[in-house]
């Protein structure tokens, strides 16, 4: 790498712009040639990357901002995922910005209005009070409120800054559905939806996997926003209770059902379905194939996830 660049791509999670590399003093045939060595990586058309550093949520992130021009933000369920929200995690690119600039995989809204904004670990982005009116409009009540209550807990976000924003945004679509989640303020706790659901849990856990997460939610690249049963979020494994009467009451509810399965595969993830009669009458199935769907992953991707035997596995459907 050239040494001008290195300030830079120190300061911006090992990202640099062509203007940036012209300012620090290279010519467009330094640049070309870095980018023809493969020393650089191109985002987006002007935005390069170092590829011996991690591909980081910040850096996919800075990288719209840097693509899209001055006065960019991330925003939305992008700003959730860089601000930092309990078993959340989002594979969209989702900015604010003066004037819409289109992007391959990137969501941009225009901003009719300056944002408030801040950074945040070197991303410019929205403030957790612009944030949540923004994000109101593309989540459910509960995934709202539940956010709400994480961040006032945590101090990350203020009542007061949030209801000065919403006085500032009157006219924003997201400012009433806020409203009505501060007007009813229920605390809500990640508890299993249903008694199968929980028994899922229990006998997976018990055959000697390490704790799994529930209700892990997830934004894929489509912009569709899921809740996950039970999960390993970073080897993006999802174990799901399917009911018989739950997903075949109506062709629009299977129909969707396939949507969501789909999204998610595209995203990589790998969803394993079971039954309530699955569970009880072939629990050897289910931990079989959730152990080899593990053992997979965690030789694919080389992580430090415990590896369970299959003799734990065989003790386990034995205890329910």
């Amino acid at each position: 790498m050239h040494n001008k660049l290195d300030p830079i791509l120190l300061a911006q999670h090992a990202l640099v712009t062509r203007f940036q590399a012209w300012e620090a003093g290279l010519t467009p045939r330094q640049v070309d040639y870095l980018l023809t060595t493969q020393r650089l990586i191109p985002v987006y058309r002007g935005v390069f990357r170092d590829p011996a550093a991690p591909n980081t949520l910040e850096q996919r992130a800075l990288a719209a901002v840097l693509a899209s021009g001055s006065g960019t933000l991330a925003s939305h369920r992008l700003a959730v995922a860089v601000w930092g929200m309990r078993n959340y995690q989002c594979s969209l690119m989702e900015i604010t910005a003066p004037g819409v600039r289109r992007l391959p995989g990137v969501v941009a809204h225009r901003s009719m209005r300056p944002a408030q904004q801040t950074v945040v670990r070197g991303v410019p982005i929205t403030t957790t009070a612009r944030t949540i009116i923004d994000v109101a409009t593309l989540v459910n009540r509960r995934l709202l409120s539940m956010w709400i209550e994480t961040w006032l807990s945590s101090k990350l976000l203020l009542l007061d800054d949030l209801e000065e924003q919403m006085i500032e945004l009157k006219g924003h679509a997201g400012v009433p559905l806020v409203r009505a989640s501060l007007t009813s303020r229920t605390i809500l706790h990640a508890e299993a939806d249903s008694p199968p659901e929980a028994v899922l849990g229990l006998l997976l856990e018990r055959s000697g996997l390490p704790p799994l997460t529930l209700h892990h939610v997830v934004t894929t690249t489509s912009g569709n926003v899921y809740e996950l049963d039970w999960s390993y979020p970073e080897l993006k494994i999802a174990f799901e209770m399917d009911g018989y009467g739950v997903h075949l009451r109506s062709l629009e509810a299977f129909e969707n059902d396939r949507v969501r399965r789909n999204e998610l595969e595209i995203d990589d993830w790998k969803v394993l379905n079971f039954t309530k009669r699955m569970v009880e009458k072939r629990p050897h199935t289910v931990i079989d194939q959730a152990r080899r769907q593990v053992e997979r992953a965690n030789a694919v991707r080389s992580t430090t996830t415990a590896v369970v035997t299959p003799a734990a596995f065989e003790s386990a459907a034995h205890t329910l």
